[in-house]
């Protein structure tokens, strides 16, 4: 028997082994899915919701109630909308000339064709095409041989009757004796009388007939009419010329001067009229047809005396000179006459001015670099400036590129300032989702103290030194109210711009320089005098002024956010509470530490009891008052919102003038102007 169990033989090694199962496709696709889902789900729990938001908008309304005066917010104190870059110009004091443009046609003083007077051939021409001839000078020589004959002839039929009427007044003399005697009868006398006189006659023919035979030897010397440029020769030598020809010999041109006949639109008739007749001849120049070349200086000196109906025009004739003859014959030029010239206006460029249904308008940047739509009255125009008949005053900024992405109220910012403000909001706009995750987990998104507005803790202590120094030094220059708007404006944009320099001490510096120069321009020679003094006062170390309030040094960068938390705490939080209420911002949130110091609306809170004071109001005002920025405080509160509380201390603001005398209202406008600059702290 065989060892093998039955039914089990040995492998047959000709089998192959089952083919490997396959994972059905639904099954890697539902994995696929599955990791899909959970990437998202893990990248939604790491990613903050609303935290970069609120950080921001806390950091910036913490940094601007820290701050007072010394900057505003980061993004949320701007409502956290980006700021639009624009192109900015500043309305200047200008002449504007009052022009017209005109397509005119070069026509010379006069146009002579020079005509042979007399029959012949002719024998030489003497100029050459296209010179410039005298008046008298000769041009061309017929043959005068005929009239020299015709002159000989004439000469001996004058000789042959001068001796006939001497022989003839001989024998008057003696008919004259004999008849005195009595020897001749008295009508041989009369006759011979008679005789004498036709030889008179006919002697005085021959003369006019010498002269003629002399007048056509000179007619052969052609001579030009006029001074001028002859053009081409019409007729050769050895010709035969006769008189009136077609084409006559040649053309003379007197262009110089030149004149150029162009057109007016009869509607500007009567302001050329009236300056002609009030200056006489009008400027005018005269252009290449492109108007890139100016061609030569004239004046316009006369006006036809019709109208032509079929174009509404009226034809105008100028006088140029021409001494180098550019200008030729028929040539086409344009022609800018000088009507008037408008004299110390306001100009902006003209890409600024745009237009609305209610008229035109110009983007004004505000002191808060907030555009404001004003409406404004456009005069005349040259090349791409316009003059401004109200709505603008010198000083002024206006947009004049990227209005197009602008509305009342919208936020701007210079080109020159846009790649600083674009790193500064690179530092300090934390990362989100996993990559801020993970740089939160390392510790390397954490913000500075006071959030990353621009102006914190630390650029407001250092302002409110800083402003305070100044505004002292402005108050001192005795400032018009208009002085003082723009200067706030000035010293507004240069905290702005130093603020966003950050740390760069060179940035920083000419930016105040560049605010110093701008200051100076609006003052009188007494206030530069006073200016210059105090810049100087203070470059020496008077009254401790620090570095860059008048000498063109820009503030410190700042302190820590510990010291100036000390400093406003030692101040009582009264200066805070003066420059909110003095500039129309409204007042941060007070602490329990900050009220320490007094009731609401006393000396040593945040109310505005020093300023109410200064003002000198009655006890009826000083209770309205009172009331006034207690409501106002109530409502600034309760809201977080900056916009809103600004809103609310501005309507207070209103209130409180409303109740004002003229003399209290100047002081409020003076204190505004000085808590603009700074607040009254001396830091």
């Amino acid at each position: 028997m065989s060892d093998t169990p039955s039914g089990l033989g040995p492998a047959n090694p000709s089998r192959r082994a089952p083919p490997p199962r396959q994972r059905p496709l639904w099954r890697t696709t539902a994995w696929i899915f599955l990791a899909i889902v959970v990437a998202i789900a893990v990248a939604f729990l790491l990613t903050p919701h609303g935290q970069g938001q609120k950080g921001r908008g806390a950091g910036g309304r913490g940094g601007a109630a820290a701050a007072g005066r010394g900057g505003q917010g980061g993004a949320g104190g701007a409502g956290g909308r980006a700021p639009t870059v624009v192109g900015v110009a500043t309305a200047q004091i200008g002449d504007i000339p009052i022009q017209l443009n005109e397509l005119g046609t070069v026509a010379p003083q006069a146009a002579v064709t020079v005509q042979s007077q007399i029959s012949g051939t002719l024998l030489d021409v003497y100029f050459k095409e296209g010179q410039t001839v005298r008046q008298g000078q000769v041009l061309a020589l017929i043959d005068p041989r005929p009239y020299q004959i015709a002159l000989q002839q004439a000469e001996g039929q004058l000789a042959r009757d001068q001796a006939a009427l001497a022989e003839a007044r001989l024998d008057e003399a003696r008919y004259r004796t004999l008849v005195a005697q009595d020897s001749i009868a008295r009508q041989t006398y009369d006759q011979q009388v008679a005789t004498v006189k036709q030889d008179e006659g006919v002697v005085r023919v021959d003369q006019a007939a010498v002269t003629s035979a002399r007048l056509n030897i000179n007619y052969c010397h052609i001579k030009a009419p006029v001074a001028g440029r002859v053009g081409l020769r019409q007729i050769d030598p050895g010709n035969l010329v006769t008189t009136n020809e077609p084409n006559g010999l040649v053309v003379v041109n007197q262009i110089d001067p030149a004149t150029v006949i162009f057109t007016l639109p009869e509607d500007e008739i009567p302001q050329v009229a009236q300056r002609m007749a009030a200056v006489g001849e009008l400027p005018a120049t005269a252009t290449d047809r492109t108007g890139a070349t100016a061609l030569a200086q004239g004046v316009l000196y006369t006006l036809d005396n019709v109208i032509d109906t079929a174009t509404g025009t009226v034809k105008a004739r100028a006088r140029f000179a021409n001494p180098s003859g550019t200008l030729f014959a028929n040539q086409f030029v344009n022609v800018t006459v000088l009507v008037d010239t408008l004299r110390n206006v306001v100009t902006v460029p003209a890409v600024a001015i745009r237009h609305g249904p209610q008229g035109d308008f110009v983007y004004v940047i505000q002191p808060d670099s907030t555009v404001k739509v004003t409406a404004v009255k456009v005069g005349p125009a040259q090349g791409e400036t316009a003059s401004i008949q109200s709505g603008l005053s010198a000083g002024d900024e206006v947009v004049t590129e990227g209005g197009d992405r602008l509305s009342d109220g919208a936020r701007v910012i210079q080109p020159k300032d846009a790649a600083r403000f674009a790193q500064m909001q690179a530092r300090q706009r934390p990362a989100g989702g996993i990559v801020g995750w993970i740089e939160g987990l390392f510790g390397m998104n954490k913000q500075p103290a006071g959030g990353p507005g621009y102006g914190g803790a630390a650029s407001g202590a250092s302002g409110s030194g800083y402003g305070g120094r100044r505004a002292a030094m402005l108050a001192s220059l005795n400032l018009t109210p208009d002085q003082q708007a723009k200067a706030t404006q000035i010293f507004a944009d240069a905290r702005q711009k130093a603020q966003a320099a950050g740390d760069d001490s060179d940035a920083r510096r000419q930016i105040m320089q560049d605010a110093n120069n701008q200051l100076e321009a609006i003052l009188t020679p007494e206030q530069k005098a006073k200016f210059e003094a105090a810049r100087s006062q203070m470059r020496n170390g008077g009254q401790g002024a620090p570095a860059g309030a008048a000498s063109g040094q820009p503030p410190p960068a700042g302190a820590s956010a510990a010291q100036a938390s000390s400093s406003a705490t030692s101040n009582g939080g009264h200066r805070h509470g003066q420059a909110s209420a003095a500039s129309g911002q409204p007042p941060a949130a007070p602490s329990a530490s900050a009220n320490a110091g007094g009731p609401p609306g006393g000396p040593g809170g945040h109310g505005p009891g020093r300023f109410i004071g200064q003002l000198g109001l009655s006890p009826s005002q000083q209770a309205q008052a009172q009331q006034i920025f207690s409501q106002a405080r109530s409502q600034a509160q309760a809201s977080s919102d900056p916009d809103a509380r600004r809103a609310a201390m501005r309507q207070a603001i209103d209130k409180l003038n409303a109740i004002l005398t003229p003399e209290q209202k100047a002081k409020l406008a003076a204190l505004r102007a000085q808590g603009r600059g700074g607040g009254n702290g001396g830091g």
